[in-house]
C-alpha cells in the first residue's frame, strides 16, 4: 500500500509540473500578444491606420483622455487618425501586463511626436493603461486610460 501511495504522489507531482509548464507557456504567449497590441497601437497612431484600430479595439472600447473626457471606439479612432491629434511618431516602452483567463490589464509608456489640431505641440511621454479582452479572434483592447505627461 505504501508503494502505491508513493507512486500516486509521484504521478500527481509530475502531472502538476506539466500543467504548470503549459500554463506558464500560455501566459508568456499572452504577454507577447499584449505587447504586440501595444506596439501596434503606437504604429497605428503614426500611420493613422483606422483599419488596425477598428480591428484591434473591442466594439465597446472606451478611451479616457487626460482631460477626463471619455470617448467611444469611433471617436478614439477619429482622434488618433488626424481629427484631434496628428501623431508623427510613436513608440511603446516599459510595457507590463497581467493576464487572467478572459481579461488582462497593463500599461506602457508612449513617447510621441506630434501636435493637436490647433497646432499645439503634444510631443512627450505619456503613460497609457490598458484593459484587454480575450475574444474568439484573440486579444483586443477594451479600454485605454491616457495619463498626462
Amino acid at each position: 500500500m505504501n508503494s502505491f501511495k508513493i507512486k500516486s504522489i509521484g504521478l500527481i507531482i509530475i502531472a502538476l509540473f506539466f500543467v504548470c509548464q503549459v500554463f506558464s507557456l500560455t501566459r508568456a504567449d499572452d504577454q507577447k500578444d499584449l505587447s504586440t497590441l501595444a506596439d501596434g497601437f503606437a504604429l497605428a497612431m503614426s500611420k493613422k491606420d483606422k483599419g488596425w484600430m477598428n480591428t484591434n479595439f473591442t466594439s465597446e472600447c472606451m478611451t479616457y483622455m487626460p482631460t477626463g473626457e471619455s470617448v467611444s471606439k469611433q471617436l478614439t479612432i477619429e482622434a488618433f487618425t488626424g481629427t484631434v491629434y496628428d501623431i508623427q511618431k510613436s513608440t511603446a516602452t516599459n510595457k507590463s501586463f497581467m493576464v487572467t483567463e478572459q481579461q488582462a490589464g497593463g500599461s506602457a509608456d508612449f513617447t510621441v511626436e506630434g501636435s493637436a489640431s490647433g497646432g499645439a505641440d503634444i510631443s512627450g511621454t505619456y503613460k497609457l493603461s490598458f484593459k484587454f479582452k480575450r475574444t474568439e479572434s484573440g486579444w483586443k483592447i477594451s479600454e485605454i486610460l491616457i495619463h498626462g505627461q
